[in-house]
């Protein structure tokens, strides 16, 4: 038999997880834990008799430890201030994060309560404005947050430069990308430039608000999977819901994104600069989510990220790039 190959990504056993792992959290006995999905990372649902959680398992050296004490630092201070979030359970020992000592090496693991309510109907304006509104709140509370934990800010050192060199190595053969992303990089750096620093909103975004991770119930938004979160520009977590919900749809932009951005504003005012800006950063989350693919291709499978169709990649950032004016 040939030498045994190493692993790099592993399916953990639900029932191992459930006797080894969330024991180990302050909750009632669990029933069970059932694999519920794969994403950035994976997640179990866990039942007890009463209550529903979900146990998210880090993949092997996504973020260092450091990024997740943040995220769970984060979601119990917007919990502590009365922002509906699906916060952290509390960990036996202390903290809010597991250790498991899988295949490829250690993982780590949070658990969190279960957002109440079903995903948002965004044909619905009412719930574009709703989600608006939770969105600004949020920013708003964020302002007073401190904590000794860093990770990467949100900042155009990461969202773009970064981006850029990523996407420059892994396409380095495909001629039609690479003066497109040069080109829009070099216009978009120009454009956040020429504008006064304290006139963008600096603070903990959530990172990945691309129109999902939030449930609404009876009116009330309770946003979940932060694990993308970081100091960053309030724009960005707006551009990213744009990108997400809207894309290319025209009649989205026109009906959808205005209700959503009234209610924003009607918690958290924009000023012209970051009106300017939105579209722009549009732009930085398809560099940057398509990044993203490509540092963890060997997770999520080549024809899996955004970057697998060099064409479809020009098309995307071509009309996108049209939306702002490029």
């Amino acid at each position: 038999m040939e030498s045994a190959i190493n692993c790099s990504y592993s399916t953990l056993s639900a029932d191992e997880l459930l006797s080894k792992i969330v024991s180990q959290f302050c909750i009632e006995k669990p029933l069970d834990c059932l694999l519920w999905e794969r994403g950035a990372n994976d997640t179990y649902r866990v039942r007890c008799t009463n209550k529903t959680y979900f146990l998210r398992v880090y993949r092997h050296n996504a973020f260092p430890r450091n990024a997740i004490e943040f995220e769970a630092a984060f979601l119990s201070y917007l919990r502590e201030q009365g922002v509906p979030v699906a916060s952290p359970v509390d960990v036996k020992s202390g903290g809010y994060i597991a250790e498991i000592a899988a295949p490829e090496g250690v993982r780590l693991a949070m658990l969190t309560r279960l957002a109440q309510g079903e995903s948002p109907d965004y044909d619905s304006l009412e719930h574009c404005g709703l989600v608006g509104e939770a969105v600004a709140k949020m920013h708003t509370v964020a302002e007073g947050f401190e904590t000794p934990y860093r990770r990467k800010n949100l900042d155009l050192a990461f969202l773009l430069e970064e981006s850029r060199v990523v996407i420059h190595g892994h396409m380095a053969d495909c001629s039609g990308v690479l003066p497109i992303v040069y080109n829009l990089s070099k216009a978009i750096r120009e454009k956040v430039d020429a504008v006064p620093a304290d006139a963008l909103g600096f603070s903990v975004c959530h990172g990945d608000f691309h129109g999902g991770n939030l449930h609404v119930c009876k009116g009330v938004v309770t946003q979940f999977d932060f694990e993308e979160c970081a100091y960053g520009y309030c724009i960005y977590d707006l551009a990213t819901f744009k990108w997400g919900v809207c894309g290319g749809s025209e009649e989205c932009r026109k009906n959808q994104w205005p209700a959503f951005l009234t209610g924003y504003e009607s918690v958290r005012p924009l000023s012209e600069d970051e009106r300017s800006l939105i579209d722009s950063f549009v732009i930085l989350r398809e560099l940057a989510e398509t990044a993203y693919g490509i540092r963890h291709v060997g997770d999520f499978g080549h024809n899996d990220i955004m970057a697998s169709d060099a064409e479809q990649m020009c098309e995307r950032l071509t009309k996108l790039a049209g939306f702002a004016g490029y």
